[in-house]
């Protein structure tokens, strides 16, 4: 699919400087440069004047590797107040600034056309290479990296066969699905509701497939109804509460620990539900309220440091080898266990 991308602002180039400063493009290159060459002060003040006037940044085109480098990465998010990308970001960070670079951390709020935006400033200020998240997984806003040749790694959310050449980094969100249902199969549930998010990216969906192939591996036959989605809210997690209040059933998957959880929980003590004595509960992710809770949550812990620090690393080889393309990363999730898990004999099941 063709896909058109409006032109981006030009950045303003040595002639731009050199018109300015009326004087030649030799004399900006000599005021610029770190080569020392006489020029009356006069001239040398009025050409830094015009290139600050223009916000011009000197593109060493003819310097080594190094010299074209500014030192500026990206790290672009979907929902920066959510702590699974926050904990993120500080990783990748950390590893940026080890290796000398300065880190711009930006938000897209889920909305493609403010990534967009952001793309685009981030390009006019020539970073280095760009970490990103794609907002609700759309492809188009990647192709402007692409476009101009921006060493990009795709953060958790795969671009699967719309971009399929990109370096990715992300965890397994099948195997969470699957581990967070298989506790409570083992704990002798069959009985088990799953409260996700009514989500338009791919990958999100694999917790419910994860979550469905754990039932089938046990001979438990999933019924449609205790697949409960809505939104990623705490308004949509109170709703699936009610829902889920009413459903025969003596376990629950929720499979996103953000606002989703919280309503869900809120909605579950409103309607006098106690875990696990009611309910048992796994929740996918670590939300930092979890050791608040009593009793305490059994959760599924994403792997977030080992993917920030594992995307920074892929983004810093790519500098190196622009061209490269890297396996994909995907990595395990760990069960933490908790009191949120009641062993139920088959008579209860």
């Amino acid at each position: 699919m063709r896909i058109d991308l409006p032109e981006r602002a030009r950045p303003p180039t040595i002639r731009d400087v050199a018109e300015r400063a009326r004087t030649s493009i030799a004399t900006v290159s000599y005021a610029l440069g770190k080569k020392q060459r006489y020029l009356r002060p006069e001239l040398r003040e009025r050409v830094l004047q015009a290139a600050q006037e223009l916000g011009y940044v000197r593109n060493a085109a003819a310097s080594s590797l190094r010299g074209l480098r500014r030192g500026l990465l990206a790290v672009l998010v979907p929902q920066f107040g959510n702590n699974f990308f926050t904990r993120i970001c500080v990783e990748a960070e950390s590893v940026a600034q080890h290796a000398g670079f300065v880190v711009t951390i930006c938000n897209s709020n889920e909305n493609p056309a403010l990534e967009r935006s952001i793309i685009q400033r981030l390009i006019a200020q020539r970073i280095d290479g760009c970490i990103v998240s794609p907002a609700l997984s759309a492809t188009d806003n990647i192709a402007l990296l692409r476009r101009d040749r921006v060493p990009t790694v795709v953060l958790e959310r795969s671009l699967g066969d719309a971009m399929p050449d990109h370096d990715f980094v992300g965890h397994d969100n099948f195997q969470s699905g699957f581990l967070a249902t298989q506790q409570l199969l083992a704990a002798g549930h069959r009985r088990i509701a799953f409260l996700g998010w009514d989500s338009p990216i791919p990958n999100i969906h694999d917790r419910a497939r994860g979550y469905r192939a754990a039932l089938a591996g046990a001979g438990v036959e999933s019924d449609p109804a205790w697949l409960l989605l809505d939104a990623l809210t705490q308004e949509g997690g109170a709703r699936m509460a009610t829902r889920l209040a009413t459903l025969p059933v003596t376990a629950a998957v929720i499979a996103h620990h953000h606002d989703l959880a919280k309503g869900a929980l809120l909605g579950l003590m409103q309607a006098g539900r106690v875990w696990p004595d009611d309910l048992s509960l796994v929740l996918i992710g670590t939300p930092d309220w979890r050791d608040l809770v009593r009793p305490s949550l059994a959760c599924v812990e994403r792997p977030e440091p080992d993917m920030g620090r594992e995307a920074a690393r892929m983004l810093l080889r790519k500098l190196g080898q622009p061209e490269a393309r890297h396996p994909a990363q995907i990595l395990p999730n760990t069960f933490l266990h908790g009191g949120s898990i009641r062993p139920i004999g088959k008579g209860k099941q």
